[in-house]
């Protein structure tokens, strides 16, 4: 009987060490659980930096002023002054077609102008006179004139043959060498481009229409220039949007850039940012780090080991950050990395070290107020 009892207590004893063993691996099992469902999250301290609003289009750099100058008169050209890529002061000579021919149509231009003249002037007294009719005299002094006429043109043609710039600029092209053969209003000589100025030709989308007015900023960059930043302005607009294309209804814009240095040059591809609103000294965060839902934008900052919701109304988007209106002061430790998996008042983890050295990490980062 003694020897049953004994059994019995050591089996009561079996089984209470057993269900200890069960209950403390189950309550140690479910905290280390716990701890690791703590979501680990990188903070950083929002920046105070300028933002800006822009519309951002791709477009060719073209001369602001070019011309291709034409032979206005026929025959070999004589002589070529211009270099290819030399400067040309307004007026300054480029060529020299030969004008032997021309010489002499000024020359007998001008011979049957001074007859006509004196016929006139002779017409003319003998009008007064009483001793011409009204009839002989018109017909002398519609003689004159076309002999006049006639004198001016062979003039302006001997003029022709010195090709001189219409105004001040680069030679870009020359087509042609001393000897060649050319023929009036059609052979090609020269282009000649002004490029102390140059233009962007940009497409404004139909609902970006009403945003772009001439005047507006604009900052140009090019992409053979990547260091380079232009400032310029919109200088032109068609002021109609072209139905051409119903998928996209576009209006041509012309942003004007000034081009001391002549860096830019006419073919180059350039990106314009059309700036339409600007702001100094604005709170930003990563992009990432603004949340939305029903009840509107958020952000999750850090409090004391903690994630806690803060509402946030975003302002300007600058694609990699984001202006903050309202909601942050610029003291806060925003949680950009894994703030979708926490929620308001849940714990979370710093990652790389406690709280107090990730805001020491944000005050590097962000230069923000302490």
């Amino acid at each position: 009987m003694k020897l049953k009892r004994r059994y019995l207590v050591i089996a009561a004893a079996t089984v209470v060490a057993a269900v200890a063993v069960i209950v403390w691996k189950a309550t140690h099992g479910a905290a280390a659980g716990r701890r690791q469902n703590v979501p680990v999250v990188r903070v950083e301290r929002p920046v105070r930096d300028t933002v800006s609003y822009a519309l951002r289009y791709s477009g060719d750099v073209v001369a602001i002023q070019q011309a291709t100058i034409v032979a206005r008169v026929g025959g070999t050209l004589e002589r070529v002054d211009a270099t290819l890529g030399g400067w040309a002061d307004q007026g300054q000579l480029l060529a020299v077609i030969d004008s032997a021919e021309a010489f002499q149509q000024a020359q007998q231009a001008a011979a049957s102008y001074f007859t006509a003249r004196s016929d006139f002037d002779r017409a003319r007294q003998l009008f007064d006179q009483g001793l011409l009719s009204q009839r002989e005299f018109d017909n002398v002094q519609a003689q004159f004139k076309v002999a006049e006429a006639g004198h001016l043109l062979a003039k302006a043609r001997l003029g022709y043959a010195r090709v001189t710039a219409p105004f001040a600029g680069y030679v870009t092209k020359r087509f042609l060498d001393p000897g060649a053969q050319v023929v009036a209003n059609s052979t090609s000589l020269f282009t000649l481009m002004d490029l102390g100025r140059v233009k962007v030709a940009v497409d404004i989308l139909e609902k970006d229409v009403p945003l772009v007015t001439v005047g507006k900023r604009a900052l140009i960059t090019a992409d053979a220039l990547p260091e380079k930043r232009y400032q310029g302005s919109v200088g032109r607009v068609s002021q109609a949007v072209d139905p051409a294309d119903p998928a996209t209804r576009t209006m041509r814009a012309e942003i004007i850039v000034p081009n001391p240095g002549g860096q830019l040059k006419p073919g180059m591809y350039a990106t314009v940012s059309i700036l339409l609103d600007q702001r100094a000294d604005a709170i930003t965060v990563p992009t990432r780090a603004v949340l939305s839902d029903d009840g509107g934008s958020f952000v999750f900052v850090l409090a004391g080991g903690t994630a806690r919701r803060v509402a946030v109304t975003p302002g300007l988007d600058q694609g990699a950050t984001t202006e903050i209106r309202s909601g942050l002061d610029g003291s806060e430790q925003v949680i950009t990395t894994g703030q979708q998996y926490v929620r308001d008042g849940g714990p979370v983890a710093v990652q790389g070290g406690s709280a107090s050295g990730a805001n020491e990490r944000g005050k590097r980062a962000g230069g923000g107020n302490p």
